[in-house]
């Protein structure tokens, strides 16, 4: 109940407190008077609490900064993490992509070296002969001696 009163109290006299500008010349008299100690203490007093009032004010507005900054950062780590899932579906759908295409050298290879083999020269597709030493993949120059990609 005493801490109420006193929080009451303390809230009025911020609340009186009147925000003068000394530096005026209108308000010369003010700044050459003698003060007694008993206003100076008051005016101590009235100055600490003004200053108690402007650093809670300063105090709410850098959490309120610091607030948006961390929703600003956690929007921004959503929209990375969606690009990056984005990026690993890509890759993935690439790389089985790759390996079929790999198979399929693999097969076409397989079946070129078929034709190699048959002995008496004549291709099983057609009538004209096939040359032994005829690969086209070897001629593209994409490829190397075990069949991978020459990057």
């Amino acid at each position: 109940m005493i801490n109420a009163q006193y929080l009451q109290q303390q809230q009025d006299i911020l609340n009186s407190v009147e925000f003068t500008d000394l530096t005026n010349p209108m308000y010369e008299d003010r700044r050459r008077r003698k003060s007694t100690i008993l206003e100076d203490k008051q005016a101590i007093s009235n100055m600490r609490i003004r200053r108690r009032a402007q650093n809670r004010a300063s105090q709410r507005a850098f959490r309120e900064r610091k607030e948006k900054h961390v929703q600003q950062l956690e929007q921004e780590l959503g929209t990375l993490e969606a690009k990056h899932h984005d990026l690993q579906k890509s890759h993935s759908n690439l790389g089985e992509a790759n390996d079929k295409l790999k198979q399929e050298v693999e097969q076409l290879r397989s079946e070129i070296r078929t034709l190699k083999t048959v002995g008496d020269g004549s291709s099983v597709l057609g009538s004209s002969p096939v040359s032994n030493d005829f690969d086209p993949f070897e001629q593209d120059g994409l490829f190397d001696a075990a069949g991978d990609f020459a990057f």
